[in-house]
């Protein structure tokens, strides 16, 4: 009799076993296309009543408790993850210094005869035309409208190229502009991942280990950490109850269940000013327009990290925190700024030279018929000061004593070398114009012995095959992160073919428990009626 009862109760557990089997074979195939989700399977074990004692069979019988669940195992592959967290992050960097170059390649495109390029080619077609007629108002206004022409090209370069900072990290100086630029939007998401990532450790820490509910857990934690790395290279160091504690760099973030670094992000002029002592701000700076620090909320914002911006280099954020850093052998903003600039200042050096240098005679604007020494401050072109020094693309202009009625004879176009042999009634002298015309194709040492021209067509240049050069690195990082993706699916993804061959076996065992059942329960009817 204990025997027949002891076995029905093996029977029932062993019914209710395999349908929890047949339940996780469903919970798999449920979720064979869902994102993240790792393929589980049922580990069984003999289950004990008590332990037997000696070589009594009888005792060995009654111990016996039939069948158990050991635990449910996850199929993953800590190491892939890991390597494809690493690669996705490169990923999401390259992806976004492609938008850059891209941007870039539009502001520096010349189509349409509007660029800078045809801006130098009609200031020197201007000056050609200017030494064949000298005396000319007409030649000398044509010259300064493409003079006024270049300058405005520049200046809307520069100010595209802000636009374009701006658009990723703000301005530097207003909250406003940093709230509602790219990387604003990409700290704050990312301190949302790491929040989750932390309530998730807290619901780890609460669940039994070798669980469904465990492994779905584990899935979005995985999950969670893949995104994560897509703002941000992290480094991961789980525990044994699936738990995880992030660094960024070798700064803690997540430590079990708490966020211990939380992002900060503040303007380059707020951060300047905070400091102690306090840096200048532009003039002492040359960081990004966004800084970001890591503050502990653990206890009460300690900042753990006050500048993190060299240790954040890889994901969306490295990606756009440094768009528009020169200096850091990369073509970006920055460096493209830094050229233009460059390319400015030697502009104004080469003519403001060439127009004010000793020997150099202007025509006489009271006397259109004699010649005049030309003025130590005649320049042609000034800054924001009024000078010709601290000129950038984003300030150059004409000297506004062009732009006045007599302006136009400010160009000085006759030059005599010999200062005993100077005639002042020479009005058809051109020779500085002359001089002017040779810079077209004179090498400068400021532009790293190019002229002005090939230099901005070499800018060009190296900014598409900058692109190109990203365009193809991404291609392959997008091979390599889909690669080691697919491996990561061929060992956590759902086989429907492995899914039948449980289901198979899951539902025979339940059959062949079920007829154990029901013989076990025929045999006790017949003792219950003998009984009566």
């Amino acid at each position: 009799m204990v025997s027949l009862l002891s076995s029905l109760n093996m029977t029932a557990n062993t019914l209710s076993i395999n349908e929890q089997a047949i339940g996780v074979v469903s919970h798999n195939v449920s979720n064979m296309n869902t994102e993240g989700y790792s393929k589980q399977k049922v580990n069984l074990a003999t289950r004990n009543i008590g332990g037997a004692i000696g070589n009594n069979v009888t005792a060995q019988i009654r111990a016996n408790g039939g069948v158990m669940i050991a635990n449910v195992m996850r199929y993953t592959d800590s190491y892939l993850n890991n390597y494809y967290r690493d690669q996705l992050s490169t990923q999401n960097k390259l992806d976004q210094q492609l938008d850059t170059l891209k941007d870039l390649a539009t502001i520096l495109d010349d189509l349409e005869s509007e660029g800078l390029d045809s801006a130098l080619s009609e200031f020197y077609e201007a000056l050609n035309n200017l030494n064949e007629y000298p005396a000319s108002s007409t030649a000398r206004t044509n010259f300064i409208e493409t003079a006024k022409t270049l300058t405005s090209v520049l200046n809307s370069k520069s100010i595209e190229l802000d636009e374009l900072t701006t658009k990723a990290l703000g301005d530097g100086i207003n909250q406003e502009s940093l709230e509602n630029s790219k990387i604003y939007v990409q700290y704050e998401a990312l301190n949302d991942k790491l929040t989750e990532l932390a309530d998730i450790n807290r619901a780890l820490q609460v669940t039994q280990t070798g669980t469904l509910e465990a492994n779905n857990l584990l899935d979005k934690r995985d999950t969670i950490l893949n995104e994560i790395s897509q703002f941000v290279d992290i480094s991961v160091d789980e525990k044994d109850n699936g738990t995880v504690n992030v660094s960024i760099g070798t700064t803690e973030v997540i430590k079990g269940s708490k966020v211990v670094g939380q992002l900060n992000i503040q303007t380059a002029k707020s951060y300047c000013e905070s400091q102690n002592p306090p840096i200048t701000y532009p003039d002492d700076w040359d960081g990004e327009n966004a800084v970001i620090s890591i503050i502990n909320p653990q206890e009460n914002n300690k900042v753990v990290v006050s500048n993190a911006n060299s240790m954040i280099t890889e994901g969306t954020l490295g990606g756009l925190l440094h768009s528009a850093t020169a200096g850091n052998g990369e073509t970006n903003a920055g460096t493209v700024r830094e050229s233009l600039d460059t390319l400015a200042q030697t502009i104004a050096d080469i003519f403001n030279e060439l127009n004010t240098r000793e020997g150099a005679y202007c025509i006489d604007p009271n006397d259109t018929g004699k010649l005049i020494d030309s003025a130590d401050d005649n320049l042609l072109f000034v800054g924001a000061d009024g000078t010709g020094t601290g000129i950038t693309a984003g300030n150059i202009k004409l000297n506004d004593a062009l732009l006045t009625e007599d302006g136009i004879w400010n160009i000085s176009c006759a030059y005599f070398d010999d200062p005993a042999n100077v005639d002042l009634n020479a009005v058809g002298n051109s020779q500085n114009v002359v001089a002017m015309l040779g810079t077209r194709d004179s090498k400068q040492d400021a532009l790293n012995g190019m002229s002005l021209e090939s230099f901005y067509t070499s800018l060009v240049g190296k900014v598409a095959s900058a692109g190109s050069s990203i365009q193809t690195l991404y291609d392959t990082q997008t091979s390599v992160v889909d690669s080691v993706l697919t491996k990561i699916k061929n060992t956590s993804g759902v086989d429907l073919n492995e899914e039948l061959v449980d289901l198979v076996k899951y539902q025979t065992a339940y059959s062949a428990a079920a007829q154990v059942f029901n013989t076990c329960n025929s045999c006790l009817d017949v003792l219950m009626t003998l009984g009566g």
